[in-house]
């Protein structure tokens, strides 16, 4: 009986070590490595790699596995992703995904599509929360607004958007191109609800029409 309550225990306490984030992840590739070794589990996939979450399915030449749980997700090569509950795509050089945190990172180049919003991003450096639906991009940052009179197209050193809130923070050499006006500001807010801009610090613009 005493052991039997001693193997309970012992259940009980590895349930509750298994990290929070423990969710369904799938995986292939044409070829696949799988390093079991004890505190560094990995599984390296090429040739077609595919890693499917609940959240989000990565396309790469290559991807890796590692981490407890397999919490980070590194790709390599011709990535693309897609988080269809929110309808939002991307692709990148490289993208690297903290599954525990919900967070995707990229320090290349990136393109990302938000069918839901109208909404094309792009910039060289990129991080998405995607608990928060907030996206963050620096270096040439762009997005382009599908609206009524024409694209809107915001530019900054530094751009955050707020998915769920639709609105844009520009900062930095912040600009605004719309319906053949310019604005320009130290920091430019957008509500891409209603299209309302708010500058910030030195204003300058051009107005046609």
């Amino acid at each position: 009986m005493r052991a039997r309550r001693l193997i309970i225990v012992l259940c009980l306490l590895c349930l509750c070590a298994l990290p929070a984030f423990s969710s369904d992840i799938s995986f292939s590739g044409g070829y696949t490595k799988v390093d079991m070794q004890q505190g560094n589990r990995r599984v390296i996939l090429s040739g077609g790699a595919k890693v499917s979450t609940d959240k989000v399915v990565l396309l790469s030449d290559s991807i890796e596995l590692y981490g407890d749980n397999y919490r980070y997700v590194t790709c390599t090569g011709n990535v693309s992703a897609t988080e269809a509950e929110n309808g939002i795509s991307f692709t990148s050089p490289n993208i690297q995904y903290d599954r525990e945190l919900g967070i995707v990172r990229s320090d290349s180049w990136i393109e990302i599509q938000d069918t839901k919003n109208q909404v094309a991003l792009s910039g060289a450096w990129f991080e998405y929360d995607m608990e928060k639906s907030l996206m963050r991009l620096q270096m040439m940052a762009k997005i382009i607004k599908v609206t009524d009179q024409g694209l809107m197209v915001c530019r900054a050193d530094s751009i955050e958007y707020d998915g769920e809130a639709n609105t844009v923070s520009l900062k930095g050499n912040a600009s605004v191109s719309w319906n053949n006006d310019t604005y320009k500001a130290a920091m430019i807010v957008v509500d891409l609800n209603t299209n309302a801009i708010s500058l910030y610090g030195t204003i300058t613009g051009e107005f046609n029409g």
